[in-house]
């Protein structure tokens, strides 16, 4: 690690107002990345008039909610108190670095020390807990098997930097992000529908694949950090041309996810239209990572494309599927 860089790992807080540690702790939550409950917002809005009118639907969707809140919680709490113990986070958002805004790692910044953000993470990890079995008692233990196993999913990735640390493995937090995300969305559709759709299916793989295509550009620009901690995400570990081949393959399978979603019966064919503005900013994401290599910048076209995506989603659901 390069000199005064190194995190400072205290037990006693510094000088700080209630206040203060309440911001680092919603900072350290990343509750504020709205682009997390895209799954369960088309999860409620994909279900047919009857389940929605089943009774308990409204309390498990609402619980299912509060699980993916804790679920969100902790995984990022967790992958900031990871990256500030090992000091990946302190290299990666060093003050050399102007692109990285350093006020939003509160450990780092000295807002929530390491004592509270280990206990900030379990009682997130009990609320995820918690609330999935709520969900599923207000539908009277009624829910397939499979939205108890997809649900069990979305707690697994909470493993994402730390217990199993998937995203130390090549290809797996990729993996994560997208069984995570499309796990957001079809456990709670399965567990109120009683069954599985189609178009619920592809909804679920386009969102897994726009986050995937977020955070694959994060990576290429953290790969020193990574490497320094062995983190071995597939930009640190594959030659360029590979890591780079597989951002072309996300592009094209979310291409052909789109058009597939446009040909299934609910979904009128206009869906291509709508979810245009997404597929331009991914074509130009591909510009500035692969071609250009300004990975911070693609990841933002990433994060707007997600933006645009749910939109085009929600477009046709508002006025057709629903």
């Amino acid at each position: 690690m390069e000199p005064g860089i190194a995190p400072q790992r205290t037990t006693d807080a510094p000088p700080r107002s209630t206040g203060e540690l309440l911001r680092g702790l919603f900072r350290l939550s990343k509750l504020f990345v709205y682009q997390h409950y895209y799954g369960w917002g088309m999860a409620w809005l994909l279900l047919t008039p009857q389940a929605r009118e089943r009774p308990g639907t409204t309390l498990a969707m609402l619980l299912f909610l509060v699980g993916t809140m804790g679920v969100v919680t902790c995984t990022c709490s967790l992958d900031d108190l990871v990256g500030f113990r090992n000091g990946s986070d302190a290299r990666n958002y060093n003050s050399g670095e102007t692109k990285r805004n350093f006020s939003m790692k509160p450990l780092l910044s000295g807002r929530v020390t390491e004592r509270e953000a280990v206990g900030f993470v379990s009682a997130a990890a009990t609320v995820a807990i918690l609330a999935g079995l709520g969900a599923f008692w207000a539908l009277d233990w009624q829910a397939p098997l499979e939205s108890y196993v997809l649900y069990g999913v979305m707690l697994c990735c909470i493993q994402y930097s730390g217990g199993m640390r998937l995203s130390y493995y090549p290809g797996g937090g990729e993996a994560a992000l997208f069984l995570g995300t499309m796990s957001g969305l079809l456990a709670p559709f399965t567990a109120a529908q009683h069954e599985w759709s189609a178009d619920a299916v592809l909804v679920a793989a386009l969102l897994g694949l726009w986050l995937v295509m977020v955070s694959s550009y994060s990576n290429v620009n953290d790969v020193e950090g990574d490497r320094s901690v062995n983190r071995r995400t597939l930009a640190a570990t594959a030659p360029k041309q590979v890591y780079k081949s597989a951002m072309v393959a996300f592009f094209v399978l979310s291409a052909g996810s789109t058009c597939l979603l446009a040909a299934t019966e609910r979904w009128p064919w206009w869906t291509l239209l709508t979810l245009l503005p997404a597929l331009g900013l991914h074509l130009r994401q591909l510009r500035e990572g692969p071609l250009r290599e300004e990975w911070l910048t693609a990841r933002r076209l990433g994060l707007y494309a997600f933006d645009l995506g749910f939109v085009g989603l929600l477009v046709p659901t508002l006025l057709v599927v629903l």
